[in-house]
């Protein structure tokens, strides 16, 4: 496929910059892949606006006032090592040619006469050059993800046999060796980050959308680890990462206390700041040794259990456990018995919740274990969901209640709005609700949209909204979303011709590359091949 080049002129000049832009009017006309982004009367200005528009190829003037043309292109190749640089000079010094060579510039023009035919030799052989790097650059970017991807899966299986206890720790020794795992045998201690809200997360994101944000949230956490420490992190399973930080010397409890506290914080703010996902991070105790990382596991593993009871962005260490009333356990079931026998098709959502809330109220005095509490509220949605099965048009079926990766309050939220929607079967009451959501969207199109926020709005617990908004829709929330926006800029484009950067601020996507890519994803085209469309399609 053959791609556009970026150009910029420095030249002190007013002649010959008229010439030049006249220059790349007419080669745009020809064949339109040199595109004139820029131009500058000086190296000082020259420097400033080529690092801020980062053009592929520039053609500069030798001799000018401030700064001439090869100590300009000296300071900007560090910053712009792939730019091809074209000379233009009226002098024929052998020093100038001396030190354009030792610049590695591309080509040196006699610019008196300044003669097309070399220019566009010149640029034909800039844009040939910059062809190689980027294939290059492809290659070896589809090479490290390669590595990137099967690292991962090698680590992924190996730390999931380890604290399966299925390796011995011989072998998990070698292993560690050969990928440079050299901390295990000084202090150290697991931790697991586990993702809030995954049930939305699974619902929102396609598989393949699903496997590079966990490659992400792995890179994340190591980085943060290494920032703290020593350490390594893994993806373990569905929304489960293991981690572990690592030290030389011996530490207080105190001090092992504040390293987790700050790392856990660290890695729960860092994920909502460059990926925007929601963690929570649980340690166990220190250890030391192979042999010791299947009770460090476990140890974090128990620790984490507490996220239960935990709305998101939570850190937990063995020293701030919370206290479970197991001997609570039969008084639970007593009212889930008599929230069965109250319920009936006339309720109001109203009494509903008052009835969830003296629920929810009850649990957080006295909080039941999870392994306790979670097969008590599975039994209720299925409770529920066979008392009024008798004439009911909805599809759900109770087989469907996403326990495993909820919050308490969230199962209890999911089954409350559920319950409203099954006893009165037939109605479509939230129907209401999408349409509410909608025009929550469009009006609010251009800001940063986060799907808790629109579940907010409508006033249904975001992993129920999430199931019912893709069930009515037959689309995701953030697709849905990510359409729209797809739509507004085509239609913005359509009216004026706007920079990426400014395209990306109105439809409220922060990051340009991921811009690009829903972009190309609902078009076929980047934005700059739908703009050269439509310009083309204008000019006829």
């Amino acid at each position: 496929m053959v791609r556009d080049y970026t150009c910029f002129i420095v030249d002190d000049e007013d002649l010959i910059i008229q010439r030049l832009e006249l220059f790349f009017s007419e080669l745009s006309h020809k064949e339109g892949r040199f595109h004139l982004v820029g131009k500058a009367n000086n190296g000082q200005k020259g420097i400033e606006e080529i690092l801020r528009l980062k053009p592929d190829i520039v053609i500069t003037d030798i001799v000018m006032p401030r700064m001439d043309g090869i100590t300009m292109i000296e300071q900007l190749k560090p910053e712009l090592p792939h730019t091809q640089y074209i000379l233009l000079t009226a002098y024929s010094s052998f020093e100038y040619a001396q030190r354009a060579i030792h610049a590695n510039v591309l080509e040196y023009i006699v610019k008196v006469p300044l003669r097309e035919a070399d220019l566009e030799r010149a640029l034909d052989k800039a844009a040939g050059i910059w062809d190689e790097v980027k294939k290059k650059e492809e290659e070896f970017q589809s090479l490290n993800v390669s590595v990137l991807e099967n690292k991962y899966r090698v680590r992924k299986q190996f730390f999931n046999e380890l604290i399966r206890g299925e390796i011995p720790s011989h072998r998990a020794s070698d292993f560690a060796n050969r990928m440079q795992f050299h901390f295990f045998q000084a202090n150290y201690c697991c931790f697991i980050v586990e993702m809030n809200l995954y049930e939305s997360f699974r619902h929102e994101y396609s598989a393949v959308d699903q496997n590079i944000l966990k490659y992400a949230i792995t890179n994340v956490i190591e980085e943060t680890v290494m920032n703290c420490g020593r350490g390594v992190a893994a993806d373990l399973s569905d929304n489960r990462f293991i981690g572990f930080l690592s030290w030389e010397n011996n530490r207080s409890r105190m001090d092992t206390e504040y390293a987790c506290q700050t790392l856990g914080s660290q890695i729960v703010s860092h994920l909502h700041q460059y990926l925007n996902q929601r963690v929570s991070v649980a340690f166990g105790g220190p250890h030391r040794g192979w042999e010791s990382i299947k009770q460090a596991y476990t140890e974090a593993n128990n620790v984490s259990d507490d996220f239960y009871y935990h709305a998101e962005k939570a850190v937990k260490t063995p020293a701030h456990r919370f206290h479970y009333h197991n001997d609570k356990k039969e008084d639970f079931q007593q009212k889930l018995a008599d929230l069965l026998a109250w319920l009936q098709r006339k309720v109001s959502k109203d009494e509903l919740e008052k009835e969830f809330a003296a629920l929810n109220q009850f649990v957080m005095d006295h909080k039941i274990h999870k392994s306790i509490m979670a097969p008590m509220l599975r039994n209720l949605y299925r409770d529920i969901a066979a008392k009024f099965k008798a004439g009911n048009t909805l599809t759900t079926e109770a087989a469907e209640f996403p326990l495993e990766f909820m919050a308490f309050q969230e199962q209890l939220a999911y089954i409350g709005d559920f319950t409203y929607e099954y006893v009165h079967a037939g109605q479509l009451l939230h129907r209401a609700e999408i349409m509410s959501a909608m025009r929550f969207i469009e009006k609010n199109l251009k800001q940063r949209l986060t799907l808790e926020a629109i579940a907010e709005e409508v006033n249904l617990a975001p992993s129920y909204f999430s199931s019912l908004f893709k069930k009515t829709m037959n689309e995701g929330v953030i697709s849905y979303i990510n359409r729209k926006k797809i739509q507004l800029a085509l239609e913005l484009l359509n009216v004026q011709d706007y920079s990426l950067l400014e395209l990306c601020e109105e439809v409220g996507i922060v990051n340009e590359g991921y811009f690009c890519k829903l972009f190309k994803e609902y078009t076929g085209d980047t934005p700059k091949q739908y703009r050269i469309k439509m310009t083309r399609y204008e000019s006829k």
